[in-house]
Order: structure tokens, then C-alpha cells, then sequence
């Protein structure tokens, strides 16, 4: 039966989720994987559903080979370490930032309707942004002007809608709602602005898409599946400042997604996707030298008794940000490349599971010549970043 009482909890939920700063370093801009399950297995979801949140975001079409009807959530801590180095005149100089813990909030909710080959659902959980603060430092000729500071958040509404064909096949629906808020200190120079302003006191702004998917269950224990997402279309940003409004179009890139797993060993789930991130031909990402890029997840899950399931997973990256395009985005080193994670879940009670994962954001650096002038010919900047996460969470089954 179709309980009401479990809609008003995810709507509760969705309220916690937009008062909370969905921050996370990912695949580019784009998170490699959403809540704890998720994030434990390597981000690797598409054919394989193992909760709610994970299914939600890659593969709406595969929320209806989820065992039961469920509510779940999600809460990452991530922590980031970034460094910023110029290397000028044959002297190099090496700044370390504060970014402090970024608070990722991730909801999910899934019913199917009995009687019918239909299965609902709404996700509401963080899709991507980054955080960056670096002090002023009179050493480092990047910083010596001043301190930086770059925050962007993005959030994603999805409700969704999968239909059962069969026993095998599924495609599933989902309109999409993001919003967006962004600040940099300074603003410029960039491909914002050409000079150095504050674009402190930015607004949220809003964007949306659709995305859609397929999948399929073979009777040989092999699953696959298959997504399109859009891009996420947002309104030109507007930034206030002493010089006046400036404006820029930036959107949220297409991804493709493609994922096989295999059920065929008891107690094992094995899961891996391939995406692709359309970064060079979307608004703003293009304009700050981006390059589209691939990336890979594996995943394992395994039914250690009753109680606790082990999960691990890997996550690989190419970097979309290189050459000209570091100094571009001196603010923003979204540059990961690879991620180990792993978790576990343990049963609570007949219906609700503890979901805990750690994530690792192994050590990453680019370096790209600085402009010349008002720099030399050979000198060069330099972003490393690696990254830690706990990410918990439950499920709760009905």
C-alpha cells in the first residue's frame, strides 16, 4: 500500500537539503557519486541499484528493480586540502588554503505503486561546486594583491518516474530543477570580467533539464544500463559590483552514462560505468578553456552475514582543466583524476540500515604558464589538491 506519510518525510527532507551547502569536488564540477551507498561503491550506479539516492541521479529507469518501496538519506563531510604555487623568475612559492569542511546533504525517496508497472520517486541532493580560500601571502606574486575566494553550490531537484516493460526491461523519466549560487574574491580577471572586482552578494540562481534511461535485466544474472542528462540550462548569472552588473552564461554539462553489473555470485554485486562529460561545448566551461573529458567507476558490494554488507569502489577522472586554462581558473582547482572509497551498511532493524563510507581524493597537481606579460616567458602556476570524506546515512524500507 501506498503510504502518505513517507512523501511528507522526503518533502521534510528536501527542506534540510536546500538550507544546507551541497559542496563537493568531482569529476570536473560534477560529483562522482551521490550519498553513502553511492559513494562506497565508486559512484558506479547505472546498473546497478542499490539504494535510492544512487539510482535517483544515474539511471531513473532503474528505480524499479529496487527490492523495496524507501526512503533514504545522506550526509558528507568533505575536507580539502589546496595548494597554490607560482613559479616566477626561477624562484618558486607554495600557499596553502583553508577551505574548511564542505557539507554534502543527499535525499531520496521511492515508492513503487502496487498493482501497477509504475515506480515514483524524488531525489534532492548536491550535484556539484567546489570551495576554495586562499590567504593573502606577500611571497606568492598570485596572492600578494590580496586573498582568494571562490564558493559555488549546486543542487538538483529530480522527480521521477519509471515504467516496468516486462520482466526485463525498464525506462524511467525525470524533469530536472537545479539552482546555483556562486561568489569569487576577486572576480576578475577572468572570463567573467576582465578586471579584478569583489562578486561577493550573488543570488541563487536557477536552471533545469531532463534526463532519461534505460534498463534492462537479463535472465543470465548480467544488468545494464543506459542515461542521458541533459544539460542543465540556467539563467544568466548577474553579479553586483562597484563597477556595476556584470553577467555570465553558465550552464551544467550534458553526461552520458553507461554502466554493466553483474548479480550472478551470491552475496556479490560487481558494477562498472563509463561516463562522458560534454564540458567543451557547454555555456561558460567552454569560455574558461574546459576540455570534455571521460571518466570510469567500478564498484563491489559484498552480503557479509545478515547484519553488514562491505562495499569498495574506484573512481577515474580526466582532467578537463590544462595548459592556458590553469591560470583561468586559478580559483577553481577542480583537477581530480582518481578516488578509492569504501563503506558499509549494517541492518538496524527489519527496515532500516546504517550506511557509512570513506572516500579519498588521492593527491592531484596541473601546471600552465602564466600570462606574459605582465609574467615571463617560462614562469608558471601550479593547483594540488587531494580531499578526504565520511559520508553517512540510512535507509529506511517499507
Amino acid at each position: 500500500m501506498f503510504n502518505s506519510r513517507l512523501p511528507l518525510c522526503a518533502i521534510a527532507s528536501f527542506l534540510l537539503v536546500v538550507c544546507a551547502a551541497p559542496l563537493a569536488n568531482g569529476q570536473g564540477i560534477a560529483v562522482t557519486g551521490v550519498g553513502p551507498v553511492n559513494r562506497s561503491m565508486g559512484g558506479a550506479g547505472t546498473a546497478a541499484p542499490l539504494d535510492a539516492i544512487g539510482s535517483l541521479h544515474w539511471n531513473p529507469a532503474s528505480i524499479s528493480y529496487l527490492p523495496q518501496s524507501e526512503v533514504s538519506f545522506g550526509l558528507e563531510g568533505l575536507l580539502s586540502d589546496i595548494e597554490l604555487s607560482s613559479s616566477v623568475g626561477g624562484t618558486t612559492n607554495t600557499t596553502n588554503g583553508e577551505a574548511g569542511v564542505a557539507v554534502v546533504p543527499a535525499v531520496g525517496w521511492v515508492d513503487h505503486l502496487e498493482g501497477t508497472p509504475l515506480t515514483i520517486g524524488l531525489g534532492v541532493y548536491g550535484i556539484g561546486g567546489f570551495r576554495n580560500n586562499m590567504p593573502k601571502d606577500t611571497s606568492n606574486p598570485l596572492l600578494a594583491s590580496g586573498p582568494l575566494f571562490a564558493d559555488a553550490e549546486i543542487m538538483q531537484i529530480a522527480p521521477t518516474m519509471s515504467v516496468q516493460l516486462g520482466e526485463r526491461w525498464s525506462i524511467g523519466f525525470a524533469p530536472t530543477l537545479s539552482a546555483a549560487r556562486m561568489q569569487f574574491d576577486p572576480l576578475g580577471p577572468s572570463a567573467i570580467t576582465p578586471n579584478s572586482v569583489s562578486g561577493y552578494g550573488n543570488r541563487v540562481h536557477w536552471g533545469g533539464g531532463i534526463q532519461g534511461g534505460i534498463y534492462y535485466a537479463s535472465d543470465s544474472c548480467w544488468r545494464a544500463g543506459f542515461t542521458i542528462k541533459s544539460p542543465q540550462w540556467f539563467e544568466t548569472f548577474r553579479f553586483f559590483t562597484k563597477d556595476g552588473v556584470l553577467t555570465f552564461n553558465l550552464d551544467y554539462p550534458m553526461i552520458l552514462s553507461g554502466g554493466l553489473a553483474y548479480y550472478g555470485w551470491e552475496q556479490w554485486v560487481f558494477a562498472a560505468d563509463v561516463r562522458y562529460f560534454d564540458y567543451s561545448n557547454t555555456a561558460g566551461f567552454k569560455e574558461m578553456g574546459w576540455k570534455s573529458v571521460f571518466a570510469g567507476a567500478i564498484g563491489t558490494q559484498y552480503q557479509l552475514n545478515s547484519l553488514w554488507k562491505l562495499r569498495a569502489g574506484y573512481n577515474f577522472n580526466q582532467n578537463p582543466i590544462a595548459g592556458q586554462a590553469v591560470f583561468t581558473n586559478i580559483s577553481s582547482p577542480l583537477i581530480q583524476t582518481n578516488n578509492i572509497a569504501m563503506g558499509a551498511s549494517c541492518l538496524l532493524t527489519n527496515n532500516v540500515e546504517l550506511n557509512l563510507a570513506y572516500v579519498y581524493l588521492v593527491d592531484n597537481k596541473v601546471t600552465g604558464p602564466l600570462p606574459s606579460p605582465p609574467f615571463g616567458a617560462n614562469d608558471t602556476i601550479s593547483n594540488r589538491i587531494s580531499a578526504h570524506s565520511i559520508v553517512v546515512g540510512m535507509q529506511v524500507h517499507y
